[in-house]
């Protein structure tokens, strides 16, 4: 089994890789600067990013997913069926007073 890095090993190569943004230089030359090798480089690299990720266990719906087609159910609604089975429904009035509101707004 391989060496594991502690806290202090992670905190120099956050130091290391924060240099390497703003040397300029390729990744090769980089770690030929610095006294280590490209693999490591690369290791530390994914390592720490892998670590500052957020943590999302929810199942992703693609976008296009999320909402499915409008369909017009009677001409007093208009009735939107997302997925997962959410039906929002907006009356005529209302849609009608929201869209005369916005069109009328001022821009920020």
């Amino acid at each position: 089994m391989g060496r594991q890095g502690g806290p202090r090993k992670a905190a120099q190569w956050r130091r290391r890789l924060a240099r390497h943004g703003t040397s300029g230089l390729p990744v090769t030359q980089f770690c030929a600067r610095e006294g280590v090798s490209v693999s490591a480089f690369d290791y530390w690299r994914r390592r720490l990013q892998a670590d500052a990720a957020p943590v999302d266990d929810r199942p992703k719906a693609p976008a296009h997913d999320l909402v499915a087609p409008v369909e017009v159910v009677s001409t007093r609604s208009v009735t939107t069926r997302f997925a997962g089975g959410v039906v929002m429904e907006i009356p005529e009035d209302l849609l009608t007073t929201a869209l005369r509101t916005l069109a009328e707004a001022q821009p920020c």
